[in-house]
C-alpha cells in the first residue's frame, strides 16, 4: 500500500509540473487567455500607441476571459524577430506588417495563416475589395488593415512665405517643385530634408516618383519579373530625378549619416522646408504647430504616364502567424478593431483613417485631411513599393540609391545595378518569385 501511495504521489508530482510548464502565454491556471499582439505605428502616426492600449482596454472589458499583451515593436526588429520566433514557433497571436509585398513575402514563406479561415467574407465587407487585395492570394485572404494614410510632401508654410513661395499652392509640376526649391536654398533655407542612413528612404523616394511614367499596374510587374529593364527611361527617370535634387543642394548635407525619421524631423526643427511623410503624422504637427505653419502637397508631377498624378494610399496591415496559439481569439480581436466606434477613436487618436465604411467623412476637421480625402476621390491609388519583387528593396534598391549619395553613382549605373539586383532576387528565390506574380497580375 505504501509503495502505491508512493508511485501515486510522484505521478501527481510529474502532473503538476507538466501542467505548471504548458501554462504559457495562451493560457493561464486560471482559464483566462493571453492574447499577444505585436504591432508598430507609432512611429508614422503618432498617437497609435495610445489607441491601441485603448483598444486593449476596452476588448478586455468585453472579454474578460482574455487578457491581451500588446507590444511596440521597434522598425529596425519588426520582421526579424517575428520571423525568429515563428521559425521557433512561438510567434505572436497578432502581427503587424507593412503592406503589399512587405506582408506578403512571409505569406509565401509559409509564416502565416489564412486570415478568411476565421473571418468570414461577409465580416469582410465592411472594408474596400481593393484595401483586402493587396493581402489576397490564391483563393484566401491573409491580411487585414491596421490603418490606411496617404503619402505626401509635408511643407513649413512660413518658410515658404519667406522665400516668395505660395505657402497654399507652392508646386504642382516638377518644374515648379524645382523652382520652389532654388527659392527657397536662395533665401537660405534647406529645401529638402531626409535620411538615407537606415535604408528607408529609397523606397519612399520610390513612391513619389517610381511610377510617373507608367500606365498600369502590369506595367510595375513587367519591369519586377525582369521582363523590362530600370534602364529604359520609363522606368529610370526617377533615379535622374534623384541625382538632378542631389546636384543642386536641395537635400541636406548630413543625409547619409540620418535615419529616415530624424531626416523627416528637421522639418519640426526648422532645419528644412520640406520633407516626405505620412498624412497621418502631417496632422499631428498642423495639430502641434498649427494650420497656418504646416501644409501638405501631393508629389511633384514630371511622367506622362497615366499613373502620373497618382496617390499612394496604401494600408498597413495585421496577420495572424501560422504558429499563433489563439487564432480564432485573434480574428475576434481584429475584427472588434473594425467596429465603428473604434474606427472613429483610431482616427481621433493617430489621425489615420480605417479602409472601412464604418468611417464617416464628417469626423473629419483635419484641413489636411480634407485635401486627402479629395485626392483620393480625384486621383489613382498606386503606392510604388507594394509592387516590389520579394528582396528586390533590401538587395537592390537602398543599397543603389545609398551609393548615389555615398559615391556619385551616375543614374543610368544605378538602373543597371538595380536590373542585377532584381536578377539576382528571381534567381534565389524562384518559388517566392513565382507566388508574386501569382498575386500580383490583375490590374
Amino acid at each position: 500500500m505504501k509503495k502505491v501511495f508512493v508511485v501515486f504521489t510522484f505521478v501527481l508530482f510529474v502532473s503538476l509540473l507538466t501542467g505548471c510548464s504548458k501554462s504559457n502565454d495562451s493560457g493561464s491556471s486560471n482559464g483566462e487567455k493571453t492574447l499577444t499582439v505585436w504591432y508598430w505605428g507609432e512611429q508614422e502616426a503618432p498617437g497609435y500607441k495610445a489607441y491601441m492600449e485603448e483598444m486593449v482596454r476596452r476588448y478586455e472589458e468585453q472579454n474578460q476571459e482574455i487578457k491581451v499583451e500588446a507590444v511596440l515593436q521597434e522598425s529596425d526588429n519588426l520582421y526579424s524577430a517575428f520571423r525568429t520566433a515563428e521559425a521557433a514557433g512561438e510567434g505572436p497571436d497578432i502581427q503587424y506588417m507593412w503592406g503589399g509585398t512587405q506582408a506578403m513575402e512571409d505569406v509565401w514563406k509559409g509564416n502565416v495563416a489564412p486570415l478568411s479561415d476565421y473571418i468570414s467574407e461577409e465580416e469582410l465587407s465592411v472594408i474596400p475589395k481593393s484595401s483586402l487585395a493587396e493581402t489576397n492570394w490564391n483563393g484566401k485572404q491573409w491580411g487585414i488593415p491596421a490603418y490606411g494614410f496617404t503619402y505626401g510632401i509635408a511643407y513649413d508654410k512660413e518658410a515658404m512665405e519667406k522665400a516668395g513661395v505660395d505657402p497654399e499652392n507652392p508646386f504642382t509640376t516638377w518644374e515648379q517643385f524645382m523652382d520652389c526649391c532654388e527659392k527657397l536654398k536662395s533665401a537660405g533655407i534647406t529645401p529638402l530634408g531626409m535620411g538615407l542612413k537606415d535604408g528607408f528612404l529609397p523606397a519612399w523616394i520610390g513612391i513619389f516618383l517610381g511610377q510617373q511614367n507608367l500606365d498600369s499596374v502590369n506595367e510595375m510587374i513587367d519591369l519586377m519579373s525582369g521582363e523590362k529593364s530600370f534602364t529604359d527611361a520609363k522606368y529610370s527617370e526617377w533615379l535622374e530625378k534623384i541625382v538632378e535634387l542631389k546636384d543642386a543642394g536641395y537635400i541636406n548635407d548630413d543625409i547619409l549619416s540620418l535615419d529616415l525619421y530624424q531626416g523627416q524631423q528637421l522639418i519640426e526643427s526648422g532645419k528644412a522646408a520640406m520633407t516626405l511623410h505620412t498624412q497621418a503624422y502631417a496632422v499631428s504637427l498642423e495639430k502641434s504647430l498649427g494650420a497656418e505653419k504646416i501644409g501638405f502637397a501631393k508629389a511633384p508631377v514630371y511622367g506622362t504616364g497615366k499613373l502620373a498624378a497618382s496617390v499612394a494610399t496604401p494600408s498597413q496591415v495585421y496577420v495572424i502567424p501560422k504558429s499563433a496559439a489563439n487564432k480564432e481569439e485573434a480574428a475576434d480581436f481584429l475584427l472588434f478593431l473594425q467596429e465603428e466606434e473604434n474606427v472613429k477613436c483610431l482616427y481621433e487618436m493617430a489621425n489615420v483613417m480605417m479602409p472601412n465604411t464604418n468611417f464617416k467623412e464628417e469626423w473629419v476637421t483635419s484641413e489636411i485631411d480634407k485635401n486627402v480625402l479629395q485626392w483620393q476621390k480625384e486621383d489613382t491609388n498606386f503606392c510604388y513599393q507594394l509592387y516590389f519583387a520579394p528582396m528586390f528593396e533590401s538587395d537592390g534598391l537602398v543599397p543603389t540609391v545609398q551609393k548615389m549619395f555615398s559615391e556619385d553613382l551616375p543614374y543610368i549605373d544605378a538602373a543597371k545595378e538595380l536590373d542585377a539586383a532584381l536578377d539576382k532576387c528571381i534567381e534565389q528565390n524562384p518559388e517566392v518569385h513565382e507566388a508574386f506574380l501569382d498575386w500580383s497580375v490583375e490590374e
